[in-house]
């Protein structure tokens, strides 16, 4: 990246990718905001989100896209420890505050605006549980999730804080260490300096309370930062111009990316965003080996020097695009695009054009290392056009034969390895997709493999069903033969007992005239029985009348008796066979 503010220029090549600078003791890129390690700061993760910027606050909590160090994984286990323990203790935190009188209460308001040692006091009385719940209180304003409401009273505490001119370090090094910290978080509007797991020494705080020391966790530099001289630096406001941006003095940890541009004099860097929309990103004149042009520049608010920003693109597509993903290489092209949106040079033009176009690529579904070589190739046509055109301005005047010649010479020597470049690049592309196609090929007689087998194992089981289909035919008439016969079975079952039933009630009629036949002969053959027995008794009886009549007489009367008696029992047999019959 080149600078230019009238008499001072740096060359392109001395710019790094933004927020990089050279390895110590080894090659590669490493960013310039050198984070602290986990152990220096006391917080084994360092990501929040809210506010890290106490100038010109609108509220508790800032814009997401400026994150601080928030140990957020910590803050879920701490906060299950501590349901646990009121679900174990049951209202134990209640009851504890219950016991503590009127006079030993204190609210956030007291804490702002009460003198530090009078409160640093009151605070060695209370129990820590009641000292948490006030901490709580203060986590939930910065949250800001208690609405407006709770966005005014922590403005009004802030507003509290930074009015009292004797908080001073004398004053500070007298105080509760969670007064401390509650002072702190209202002032810097950071909820991480009340988080349990992190744990800053007193001086830290009351370093970061006075604006002598970063108040980003992860960065932690003493103010100012490398001893900076500058305008913003000087101010002494908490502004560390190794990790926050210029304009919004807001911190995150976003690097090897277009999103910060950094300037090449003063070290100082600054969000994208916020260039653009103070109009820091602009045409301007650039002064090149002597020549002037008017390219698309960038105005450093703190040293106001300007900066060439379309060699700053490159060395970070160069350095950095390789390594993104698919999201993050749209992200980054999208920057460049708005950066060079109002571009009137031809070379900010095309790369304008060519961002919007592989976006659009990249969104039907082109993927993102293709994108990532196009953009590198363009690149590399921007610099040989570049060149051309020099050449082609210099060509108007006169020079010697041999300056000539060297100049062709360079200009064919920079072609061929251009070309060179070019022609590795395009034989890396034609061996990449000579395999892809390759791979294609192979894993399509895989496929068609597949289908083969999949056919024949589809007209086995078309086999496999045809031929139960044609079982289950047989079998289906199997059971409709059987059926047929099952009903003629059935109807001769029936015939057959129909004829039973006739047979039996015929033999049971011809039984009961047999039978009948048969009484009706006994009866008759009684009958003449008692006919003849009664004439045999009238002969007796004739006979013994002529025998005498004296004996007739005396016998007379026993004879008739019996004769009654035997005609009577004649009478009844006779009857009981009539009626048998």
């Amino acid at each position: 990246m080149e600078t230019s503010s009238g008499s001072f220029f740096y060359n392109q090549s001395s710019m790094l990718p933004p927020r990089q600078q050279p390895r110590i003791g080894g090659g590669g890129l490493q960013t310039s905001l050198t984070l602290v390690s986990p152990d220096a700061c006391g917080s084994p993760n360092l990501l929040e989100r809210g506010s890290n910027s106490d100038q010109n606050r609108e509220s508790p909590t800032e814009s997401a896209s400026s994150r601080e160090t928030w140990p957020t994984a910590d803050a879920l286990v701490a906060a299950k420890i501590e349901k646990e323990k009121e679900r174990e203790n049951g209202f134990a935190e209640h009851s504890l505050v219950r016991h503590i009188s009127s006079s030993d209460k204190m609210s956030l308001r007291d804490v702002a605006r009460e003198r530090v040692e009078i409160m640093a006091e009151r605070m060695q009385t209370i129990p820590s549980e009641y000292l948490d719940k006030i901490k709580n209180e203060l986590r939930g304003f910065l949250e800001g999730l208690g609405g407006s409401q709770q966005r005014e009273e922590f403005l009004f505490l802030q507003k509290l804080v930074q009015s009292r001119g004797e908080l001073t370090e004398k004053t500070l090094i007298t105080a509760h260490r969670v007064q401390l910290e509650i002072l702190v978080a209202i002032k810097t509007g950071i909820q991480a300096f009340l988080h349990p797991s992190v744990s800053l020494s007193q001086a830290s705080l009351i370093d970061i309370f006075l604006y002598k020391r970063c108040r980003n966790i992860a960065c932690g530099s003493a103010l100012p930062a490398e001893d900076c001289t500058c305008e913003l630096c000087a101010k002494q406001n908490g502004f560390c111009n190794l990790c926050m941006c210029v304009i919004c003095n807001k911190f995150d940890f976003e690097v090897n990316t277009c999103r910060w541009i950094g300037c090449d004099l003063c070290s100082h860097w600054t969000h994208t965003d916020c260039a653009i929309r103070n109009g820091l990103i602009g045409m301007g004149p650039c002064v090149k080996n002597g020549a002037s042009s008017a390219e698309m520049l960038f105005r450093c608010r703190a040293c106001s020097r300007t900066s060439e920003l379309l060699g700053w693109v490159k060395d970070v597509f160069q350095h950095c695009a390789p390594s993104w993903d698919r999201d993050a290489l749209i992200r980054e092209l999208d920057y460049v695009s708005r950066i060079f949106r109002g571009s009137e040079d031809p070379r900010g033009r095309k790369l304008f054009w060519k961002c919007d176009e592989l976006i659009e690529k990249m969104k039907s579904g082109v993927a993102e290392p293709m994108a990532c070589k196009l953009i590198l190739i363009f690149f590399q046509e921007l610099e040989v056009d570049s060149s051309i055109n020099q050449e082609n301005e210099e060509s108007g005047r006169m020079i010697s034969p041999q300056e000539a010649f060297n100049k062709i010479a360079n200009v064919v020597q920079e072609a061929v390895r251009k070309m060179e470049m070019v022609s590795d690049e395009k034989m890396r592309m034609v061996k990449k997709a000579r395999l892809a196609l390759d791979a294609c090929e192979q894993e399509l007689k895989d496929k068609a493999r597949e289908v083969a087998s999949i056919k024949m194992e589809r007209q086995r089981k078309k086999t496999q069903v045809d031929e139960l289909e044609s079982i289950v035919r047989l079998k289906q008439a199997e059971a409709d033969m059987f059926e047929l016969k099952a009903n003629e079975a059935r109807r001769e079952a029936e015939r057959l007992q129909r004829i039973a039933l006739a047979k039996t009630e015929k033999s049971e009629d011809d039984y009961a005239s047999r039978y009948l036949k048969q009484r009706l002969h006994e009866a008759e053959a009684e009958k003449q029985y008692l006919f003849e027995k009664i004439k045999l008794q009238e002969s007796s009886r004739a006979s013994q009348s002529s025998a005498g009549t004296s004996q007739v007489k005396g016998s007379k009367a026993a004879l008739n008796v019996d004769n009654v008696d035997e005609n009577s029992t004649l009478s009844d047999l006779l009857a009981d066979s009539i009626a048998k019959f």
